[in-house]
């Protein structure tokens, strides 16, 4: 313990905790957050500006410091800062993140006579004018089979309410806007022409898979169903801004047929019932909902987060619902019509089925025990 507080001294640091969303985690000090994988644990802090987790199961530490902004006047001088400090090689890139400046980095080092790798990011906290560092690494014999584990911990950051809504920074740095592409979808008889970023698919491969590597790692862990929830969010987070555009024009074109918003949620739901049918080639299993706007195939999850992803951007508080035992998904969504609900948080989402052709608040009888399904609660405010 004597070397691991020798080691967090250098960048002197401290965390608040709020359960209030699954295990997110919320610094009231500097205004960001964290939605780490499940099994972290807080081992060391000081003062209120830092903290030092390790993971209770696997072999992966993250390091997190708030400065405020004029101690180095930059994220680049920061992260330089704190790289020196820890005499760990290192290659950085820079970004704009949230409309701020942003580093990312790869980073090797020794610590307690071994080598150490990881990634590191440095980014801008626009409500309190503060810059973060966020370090996650594992041992080097570790580091090709815990890579994504690591990446998903510093993808994990929130620095704004946008934020938790829109892909973390090495995500955004791997797959940069482009280039406007148009698609048309068929809602209700209504051909619409939508538009997406032509990176927006690779872009929600990289973060599906990334993240069902790290679901896998809790197959035999008793936090399993907190890291299924987790996966899910993560997708969500990633493809929701995305879809910003498609939701905007989709919600117009439907409320001027149906001479109002009411019925859209019915809407959405009849339209991805009649979809195509197809299990995914990927190890994932899970469609990116910008392929299913391109025309792909899909199936009960990927479906399910589409409706979700859409009626929330048309102002509606929505969920999925997953089954281990049934092997299967619902969606999820707050309205004031009679039918299945399943209670998450405060409220009572009526039920969504996707893959057969019946109304809101229908499930099939043989998968109606609420005990057997879990919700991703995806209202974070």
């Amino acid at each position: 313990m004597y070397l691991k507080k020798s080691f967090i001294l250098v960048l002197t640091l401290i965390f608040f905790i709020s359960n209030a969303v699954a295990d997110m985690m919320h610094s009231p000090t500097w205004g960001y957050g964290l939605d780490l994988p499940e099994g972290f644990e807080l081992i060391d802090k000081n003062g209120n500006d830092a903290y030092m987790f390790e993971h209770t199961e696997f072999p992966v530490s993250v390091i997190v410091r708030a400065y405020p902004e004029s101690r180095f006047g930059s994220v680049d001088k920061t992260m330089e800062n704190v790289m020196k400090n820890l005499g760990a090689e290192y290659d950085t890139s820079d970004l704009i993140w949230r409309k701020n400046p942003c580093i990312v980095s790869s980073f090797s080092m020794v610590l307690n006579g071994a080598v150490e790798s990881g990634w590191a990011t440095a980014l801008s906290l626009p409500e309190t004018k503060g810059i973060l560092v966020l370090l996650s690494y594992t041992p080097e014999e570790y580091y090709e089979e815990l890579m994504q584990f690591v990446i998903s911990c510093v993808d994990s950051v929130c620095t704004d309410r946008g934020s938790y809504y829109s892909s973390g920074p090495i995500t955004s740095f791997a797959f940069p806007e482009t280039e406007q592409e148009k698609h048309t979808v068929t809602i209700g008889g209504t051909d619409i022409t939508i538009r997406l970023d032509s990176s927006d698919r690779e872009a929600d491969e990289f973060v599906i898979e990334r993240e069902y590597s790290v679901l896998c790692m809790y197959k035999q862990s008793q936090l399993w169903q907190e890291a299924w929830q987790r996966y899910y969010r993560q997708i969500f987070r990633n493809e929701f801004a995305r879809l910003e555009k498609a939701a905007f024009t989709i919600q117009n074109k439907l409320t001027r047929k149906l001479n109002g918003s009411d019925g859209i949620p019915q809407a959405l739901l009849s339209w991805v019932q009649e979809m195509p049918y197809e299990r995914q080639k990927s190890t994932s299993d899970f469609a990116p909902v910008t392929g299913i706007l391109a025309g792909d195939g899909s199936d009960c999850d990927s479906r399910s987060m589409l409706v979700a992803i859409l009626l929330y951007h048309m102002g509606y508080k929505t969920s999925i619902f997953v089954s281990a035992e049934y092997s299967h998904a619902l969606t999820g969504v707050v309205l004031d019509k009679p039918g299945a609900k399943i209670k998450l948080g405060d409220d009572d989402f009526l039920l969504g089925e996707t893959t057969a052709p019946v109304d809101f608040g229908l499930v099939p009888k043989d998968m109606n025990n609420t005990d057997k399904w879990l919700g991703v609660d995806f209202n974070f405010f």
